[in-house]
């Protein structure tokens, strides 16, 4: 009989390698992201990954957190999260009125993903002593593809300026990258230390 925790860890990883095969192509869960989910060495309660497409990052926080919510916009990507602990939350983050008023998390998580109107309410979902794991696309990225429309693009130091100072910057990186394949990254670790 396979222990649970073990059980546990293979269960996930078939769901994270099929969601990748079936909906992600080639593109599998980002190692930086990992590696700083896997840092956090205490108990996390709660953690949402904003647009989520289907869920690969969902899944790896899943299996750190008993209350995860997957957050996108497109309604048909409910289907991959129905087998799941992780709850789907269809919503249109850029409309207007920010949507998610009054929600806070433990881990709040964002993958190729920037709409600046909203950037600090986002950012406001970290509770307290929680993390944001951030990790897009920056500027620079235009001569490799896509995106290369200025708006989805980060700046340096831009994430690092619209933190301030009730976060605590534990890892953060702007420049190339070649791994999984050539484009500028923008990544921010960082850590609420404001009551």
């Amino acid at each position: 009989m396979l222990d649970r925790g073990i059980y546990r860890w293979w269960f996930f990883g078939v769901l994270v390698t099929s969601v990748i095969n079936n909906v992600h192509g080639n593109s599998a869960p980002s190692e930086w992201i990992k590696a700083k989910l896997e840092s956090i060495n205490h108990p996390i309660s709660s953690a949402v990954d904003i647009a989520s497409g289907a869920g690969r990052h969902s899944l790896l926080l899943a299996d750190k957190a008993p209350n995860v919510t997957a957050v996108d916009g497109n309604p048909e990507l409910f289907k991959y999260f129905e087998n799941t602990p992780v709850r789907f939350q269809c919503l249109d983050l850029e409309k207007e009125d920010w949507p998610m008023s009054g929600d806070t998390f433990d881990v709040v998580l964002v993958s190729n993903y920037l709409y600046r109107p909203h950037l600090r309410s986002l950012i406001g979902l970290v509770g307290p002593n929680g993390y944001l794991i951030y990790e897009t696309f920056g500027v620079g990225n235009e001569r490799f593809g896509k995106p290369s429309n200025p708006h989805f693009l980060l700046r340096p130091e831009e994430l690092e300026g619209s933190v301030g100072n009730g976060f605590m910057i534990l890892d953060e990186f702007f420049g190339e990258v070649t791994n999984p394949h050539p484009a500028v990254r923008a990544r921010l670790f960082a850590q609420r230390v404001e009551s």
